[in-house]
């Protein structure tokens, strides 16, 4: 059987780091990256959440239109089926 250790604590509290002190590490320990190893980790912003991939009307104009005969073709206004 394993035994769980209940008694490690952190500043001596039982439930850990606050998301302020785990900021403030992070901050400390980015403090000493050079900048080719910012650029490394540099993963862009960070989004809101998930947004659809964007996509230019006119590469789906393209697409429709080239599928041909009993496909969809783009007429103007809308779609239309012939």
């Amino acid at each position: 059987m394993i035994a769980i250790r209940t008694n490690l604590t952190h500043e001596g509290r039982r439930d850990g780091p606050t998301p302020t002190e785990i900021r403030r590490a992070c901050e400390e320990i980015q403090a000493t990256w050079s900048p080719q190893e910012r650029a490394r980790r540099y993963r862009g912003p960070c989004a809101a959440g998930w947004t659809p991939p964007m996509i230019r009307l006119r590469d789906l104009v393209e697409a429709l239109n080239e599928e041909g005969a009993g496909g969809l073709a783009y007429c103007g206004d809308g779609l239309a089926t012939f």
